[in-house]
This record gives C-alpha cells, structure tokens and sequence, in this order.
C-alpha cells in the first residue's frame, strides 16, 4: 500500500499566532478604552491563539493519501477518513465571510460525496450552504489551491481506473 502524508505549514502557523497575539493584545486595549468589539476582539484571537499554539506543539494537522482513502487531521486532533469511493468531485470552495466587515473570501479544496453515501446530513448541508461543496479540506498543506486539486483528482481517477 503507497501512502503520501503532507503536513500543514509550521511557518503560517506561526505567522498565524503571532498576527493572533497582536490582535488579542489590540482586543485588550480597545476594551480597556471601554470598546465592547475590543472583548470580542480578545476573546476570539485568543481562542485563535490557543489554537495556533496547540497546532504547533503538536505537530499540527495532515493529509495522508492512501490507495483506499485519504485521511486528514483537524481541530485538536480530530482525524476523519473519506473513501475515494464516496467522493464524486473536488473542486475549489469558497468560504464567504458572513460578518459586516469586508474580509476576502477564503478557498479551500472542497467535494461532493456521491448520491447515498451515508454522512451527516446536517454537516454536508451546513458546509453546502457555507462553502458551495459539502465538504472541505482545513488546509493546503504547503501545496497551491491547483496543486492539490490535481492531486486529489489524481488520485481519485486512478482508484476509479482499479476498478
């Protein structure tokens, strides 16, 4: 069995907690002022903070490409695995920012599981709704948006040819 593990990028994930520590200190300050999207501010890019730092001392998260599936870590180690056989297509999703303020969309690599694959419902719905595919990827991997989608289909192409 070939298998390919690709690994989040410990240099974002720096850069991520230090912009994280910059914006919780600008949250407390602004509170201080008596600004109540300050404690939003501190209370959101601390969690941020706590988040990157987790990521980091352990390792952070993974794709692992496998023959039958692919596995990817996410979160405080939460592991999910998808067969090749459940996924229909991967494809660029687009995650909107649903606040008043303007922040650039972000894209992920996202798919659709085929017709009665059995997932949650609710979760290929909410991610549907969020992101235009009913399930995404946390992260590239060091890898461009291009890059991994050609992977992925790769690989999903050849294990539809072994068929």
């Amino acid at each position: 069995m070939s298998e390919l593990t690709l690994h989040t990028s410990k240099a974002k994930s720096l850069l991520l907690l230090l912009a994280s520590v910059l914006f919780t200190a600008a949250g407390v300050f602004l509170a201080k002022d008596g600004e109540l999207m300050g404690h939003a501010a501190y209370a959101f890019f601390g969690l941020c903070s706590v988040a990157y730092m987790v990521q980091l001392t352990t390792g952070g998260g993974y794709l692992k490409l496998r023959d039958d599936e692919f596995e990817f870590v996410f979160g405080f180690g939460r592991k999910q695995c998808v067969k090749w056989d459940d996924v229909d297509s991967f494809r660029v999703a687009v995650v909107r920012n649903l606040s008043r303020y303007y922040v650039p969309p972000t894209r992920l690599v996202g798919w659709n599981y085929k017709q009665g694959v059995d997932v949650s419902k609710f979760g290929r719905l909410t991610s549907k709704t969020l992101s235009g595919r009913e399930a995404c990827l946390p992260d590239t991997y060091g890898m461009k948006m291009e890059e991994l989608l050609s992977l992925l289909n790769g690989h999903l192409e050849r294990n539809r040819d072994r068929r």
